[in-house]
């Protein structure tokens, strides 16, 4: 795999596990759905039993589950590291991340608005979609417009 694309993977991976470790399986399962949540739940077992042949590695990732955001950084090293040694992982990872489906996160944060639209989409058969919108001053303001779902 090319570096650009370790790069990608390692960043979905961590775009999936991270939220799933900071807020907790309930959390995380009330945030994105039952099916969502079981597959960060197998992404994040898949991954831990790869890093467990490493003691840097597995402690690395158990300092992750404890504090996530110090220890992001480190981890990522260390994953894309692995993912560029062996294939078969990062195939692995490749697979989970893309049995995922889509997932879309838009954040708009605006003084004032008018005529904002978060999602908008003719149809979504998988995946996860979540729109956050924090406006102070707000006039014609759609969160998610989807025609189909399914």
């Amino acid at each position: 795999m090319d570096p650009a694309t370790i790069a990608t993977l390692t960043g979905s991976v961590l775009s999936v596990i991270t939220p799933y470790v900071m807020k907790g399986a309930d959390e995380f399962a009330k945030l994105v759905g039952e099916t969502a949540f079981e597959k960060a739940k197998g992404l994040f077992a898949a991954l831990k039993h790869k890093l467990s042949g490493d003691r840097e590695a597995a402690d690395t990732l158990a300092h992750f589950e404890e504090k996530p955001q110090r220890y992001q950084p480190v981890l990522q090293d260390i994953l894309a590291e692995k993912l560029a040694q062996d294939p078969e992982f990062a195939a692995e990872m490749e697979r989970h991340i893309k049995g995922m489906g889509p997932v879309l996160e838009v954040v708009q944060r605006m003084k004032e608005a008018e005529g904002v639209v978060g999602i908008q989409a003719g149809r979504m058969a998988s995946g996860t979609a979540r729109v956050t919108q924090e406006i102070d001053m707000a006039k014609q303001v759609t969160g998610m417009k989807i025609d189909s779902i399914g």
